[in-house]
């Protein structure tokens, strides 16, 4: 009889371990838990601002360089600019005829027969 008592008594002492050793995994699971979803939280919002950003750019770039392109046809140094980081500006004669494959400007806008066009 002592041996099934003790086969008994390793057997609750182990589940007794194993339930102790459950209970500690279980609670570093869940604060990994909760680090991942503060990390991902703090990912997600950091995209969210690069997509604003790359919006944001995407609507003013074009613009931006625009009034630069503009600029530089009284400023040497807006010209010099431009060509560094390389675009070229092709300054339209009055009465040209646009250049094949673009759409021709609309004739409404008379500042846009002189207005410089960049080409990266």
């Amino acid at each position: 009889m002592k041996i099934p008592f003790y086969i008994s008594v390793a057997a609750s002492g182990l589940s007794l371990i194993l339930s102790i050793v459950l209970f500690i995994f279980g609670g570093i699971n869940q604060g990994l838990q909760v680090e991942f979803q503060t990390k991902q939280q703090e990912l997600q919002q950091q995209q969210n601002k690069i997509n604003t950003a790359n919006t944001l750019s995407q609507k003013v770039g074009p613009e931006v360089l625009r009034d630069m392109a503009i600029s530089s046809v009284k400023n040497d140094k807006m010209k010099e600019l431009l060509a560094k980081h390389g675009y070229k500006l092709a300054t339209p004669t009055p009465g040209a005829s646009p250049a094949p494959g673009s759409s021709p400007a609309p004739s409404s806008s008379p500042a846009s027969a002189t207005t410089p066009t960049l080409r990266p």
